[in-house]
């Protein structure tokens, strides 16, 4: 019979949870409302205590931040070792030109001209982290991607 040993693993500190959601470009967003759960995935940019992401103007998972707006984000590694930053806050959505043209940079860290923006259809997503918690492996290698 096969035996499992819980690795050992680690708080991660303010600092490396930072650069550890700064350092990937995908994650989990968990959203629930009345009884029903909701987690999607989604490509996201982070920058100062906000993580950015774009959506379809209509579907499921607008429909459950227009209804409750209390929202967490997960962001996890399995290479060298493992590591995990869950997010806590609060998403706003917003279809302007200045969010929009602000969503695009983040993620693909290229200037976009305004006629792209008028072009694109989309809803933009906030959301201003409240609290952050993480943790990592014993050997998990900041290397990675963190």
């Amino acid at each position: 019979m096969q035996q499992f040993v819980h690795q050992q693993s680690r708080a991660l500190s303010q600092d490396e949870m930072e650069r550890f959601v700064k350092g990937h470009s995908y994650g989990r967003l968990g959203l629930c409302f009345e009884d029903e759960p909701y987690v999607v995935p989604v490509a996201y940019g982070y920058e100062q205590g906000k993580i950015y992401f774009h959506s379809a103007r209509e579907g499921k998972k607008l429909d459950f931040i227009r209804k409750n707006d209390r929202v967490c984000f997960q962001i996890d590694e399995w290479q060298k070792g493992w590591a995990s930053v869950i997010c806590y806050g609060k998403a706003v959505l917003r279809e302007d030109a200045e969010v929009k043209k602000k969503c695009f940079e983040i993620l693909t860290r290229q200037e976009l001209s305004e006629e792209h923006l008028q072009n694109v259809k989309a809803c933009i997503g906030i959301i201003q982290i409240e609290e952050m918690t993480g943790r990592c492996s014993a050997n998990f290698s900041f290397e990675c991607g963190g």
